[in-house]
């Protein structure tokens, strides 16, 4: 069962698992947006690693909407309102 997982994605795994120790211990209130997108991030890899165990489709489908669609979406909001702040002269210009 652990044989048709891929070293490269539990790789990736590891990596995003790691990465969250600064997301979480540098997060603020207006990164919060940033933060959720690396969380949708992780949760993307994680359904990666765990489809190859079981639930495969529905993980997959997780895998794709969460882990790569709502993060987009997430990050294109926190930029956006990222750079609106800063043209306005608001927080962290």
């Amino acid at each position: 069962m652990l044989a048709n997982l891929s070293p490269l994605e539990v790789t990736a795994l590891a990596v995003a698992l790691v990465g969250l120790i600064p997301v979480i211990t540098q997060y603020r209130d207006e990164t919060k947006l940033f933060a959720a997108g690396y969380v949708m991030l992780v949760i993307g890899i994680v359904a990666t690693n765990v489809e190859a165990l079981f639930l495969g489709s529905v993980l997959n489908f997780v895998e794709h909407a969460v882990g790569i669609g709502l993060a987009g979406v997430t990050f294109f909001a926190a930029a956006y309102i990222r750079r609106k702040n800063v043209i306005k002269g608001g927080e962290g210009s």
